[in-house]
Order: structure tokens, then C-alpha cells, then sequence
């Protein structure tokens, strides 16, 4: 391993070490299917997956520090394969952040992976980039981001990295007013065989924002949609998912680790719905089924 690797991957351990109620027992990680699947999601912590496509594979908001007692965090032993590129998470081609709160986005531990992983691109809205940029960002590192400025209702951006496109649109951040000025990114992967895999960040649970995406909804078959876990919360909610996108597929994120206590509040509306509850856990997606 690399002099830069190993300041790294203790730059990882150190963090997540000092950040209350971090898993660290190697036990708490489950691994549900095989690795050797061709096409799988992999759960690393509240809204952080890896997806795995062939010689493909991306990370969504994998490096936080914060879960404000509630949410999942990345187990201290998954952060150090993830900063040291051991496997599952070698050879990653892109990583994307959807905004930059701290339970989705850490500057200091986004730098130490790039500099331990030469060769993996950013993807992140202005905001995460302008805050990597205070906390030390090279303008060597530079050339391998981009940063998504955008507005919401704007046009979809679109970036080409290999055989990878990316297409990125702003909705709100959940929370109304109070995370008016947080720019929240969505973003669409297009992968191997028209396969198509979106993540929602922290999306509003209003409809309007999603209404005046239709068209870009429309575009794709959208195979897979990583949701936070309230919009399956009531049909309301659940309309943003069935009558704006369409997913063939959605899998639940950003879930509070006290799901017993989530499932007293709401009923059994979350009986049916699949959840990405512990690091480690996988879906096959090989097979594409409805599961809305």
C-alpha cells in the first residue's frame, strides 16, 4: 500500500472513531448476496451505495461524519477498505454527492479518498466543491471534478465520464424553507444495457418540484430509484414516486436506525417496502422486478 494510502486510510479510521455511534464491529456488516453478482447494490450507511455494473462502479454519498443520532453511519472497517480501494470497493470510476450536509458529505474524508484513489472522478453540487476547495482541494484534484451549479426547474446537466453518463437535476431539500438555500442534487447513472439508476438525496416530499421534472422522468425507463425512506410514507408521498418517475425498482435509504420505532409511527406502510437497513447488505439487480 502507498505512503498516501495508508495517511489515508488513518485519516478514515481516526474520523469515524471519534464520531458517536459508529459501527465498528465487523459483525454488524452483512453481506446478503454474492459479490460475483454481475449487477448489485451494495449498502454502506444512511443514504451511501455503492452500485456495481460489470467493470463499473459508483459510490453515492459514501464519506460523512454526522448521523445526528438517528441515521446509520459507515462502519469504521467498510471506510478504511473504501479509502485503501480494497475490494468490494476497487477500481470505483465515479463518486457523486447530493448535497453538502454532513450526513451525506465530509470535505476532509472526500479529499483523503481522492488522494488515495487517483483515479476515481467527483460529481457534487457547487456547494460540496466550494467547501473541498476551503478545506484544501489541489487544483491536480481539481481536474477531476465537476461541480454541478443549477437551479431548480433548470434543464438536466449532462456529464460524460468513459462510457458513464451522468445526468443531474436539482430538487428541494426536504424540510421546506428551513433548507431553502441547500442545493440538492438527483442524479440519473446510465449504466450497461439501458440500465438507469437514480438517486434522490434528500428530496422533498412535495410534489410540485417532481411535477415540473416530467419531461426528465419521462425520458428514461428508470430502472432503479434510491429514495429516501418518506416518500413511501403515505400514498401522498408515494405518488412523487408512482406517477412522477415510475421506477421498475425503488430500495428505501436514509433510514433511522430505530426501525421498530419508524414502523409504530407509521403503521404498516413501510411493511411492504424494500429497505436498505445494514452496511454491508446487498440487492441483486440482475433481474428487474416492480417492487413500488
Amino acid at each position: 500500500m502507498s505512503i498516501i494510502r495508508i495517511i489515508a486510510v488513518g485519516i478514515a479510521i481516526l474520523l469515524a472513531s471519534s464520531c458517536n455511534g459508529q459501527a465498528t464491529d465487523s459483525e454488524t456488516i452483512e453481506t446478503t448476496i454474492s459479490q460475483s453478482s454481475e449487477r448489485y447494490a451494495h449498502y454502506l450507511g444512511n443514504a451511501g451505495v455503492m452500485i456495481s455494473d460489470g467493470e463499473t462502479k459508483l459510490l453515492f454519498d459514501p464519506l460523512f461524519e454526522q448521523n445526528f443520532h438517528i441515521y446509520q453511519k459507515v462502519p469504521a472497517s467498510l471506510q478504511a477498505k473504501m479509502l485503501a480501494g480494497e475490494a468490494p470497493y476497487d477500481d470505483v470510476d465515479v463518486l457523486l454527492i447530493s448535497h453538502a450536509h454532513g450526513d451525506h458529505f465530509s470535505a476532509d474524508m472526500v479529499l483523503a479518498y481522492m488522494s488515495a484513489n487517483p483515479l476515481v472522478k467527483l460529481v457534487a453540487p457547487k456547494q460540496a466543491v466550494d467547501k473541498l476547495a476551503v478545506a484544501g482541494l489541489s487544483k491536480t484534484d481539481m481536474t477531476r471534478v465537476t461541480a454541478i451549479d443549477q437551479q431548480i426547474a433548470d434543464k438536466p446537466i449532462i456529464v460524460q465520464i468513459g462510457s458513464i453518463m451522468i445526468e443531474a437535476i436539482t430538487i428541494p431539500h426536504s424540510g421546506g424553507q428551513r433548507f431553502a438555500d441547500v442545493r440538492n442534487t438527483v442524479y440519473r447513472v446510465h449504466l450497461q444495457n439501458q440500465y438507469q439508476v437514480i438517486h434522490l438525496g434528500d428530496a422533498t416530499i412535495e410534489n410540485p418540484p417532481f411535477a415540473k421534472q416530467q419531461e426528465f422522468w419521462d425520458e428514461q425507463s428508470n430502472e432503479l430509484l434510491l429514495t429516501p425512506y418518506w416518500l413511501f410514507k403515505n400514498p401522498q408521498r408515494q405518488a412523487n414516486i408512482d406517477v412522477h418517475i415510475r421506477p421498475h425498482r425503488s430500495i428505501g435509504i436514509h433510514v433511522p436506525t430505530a426501525l421498530h420505532e419508524l414502523k409504530k409511527r407509521y403503521g404498516s406502510a413501510l411493511d411492504e417496502v424494500d429497505l436498505f437497513t445494514k452496511p454491508g447488505e446487498e440487492r441483486d439487480l440482475n433481474s428487474i422486478e416492480n417492487e413500488n
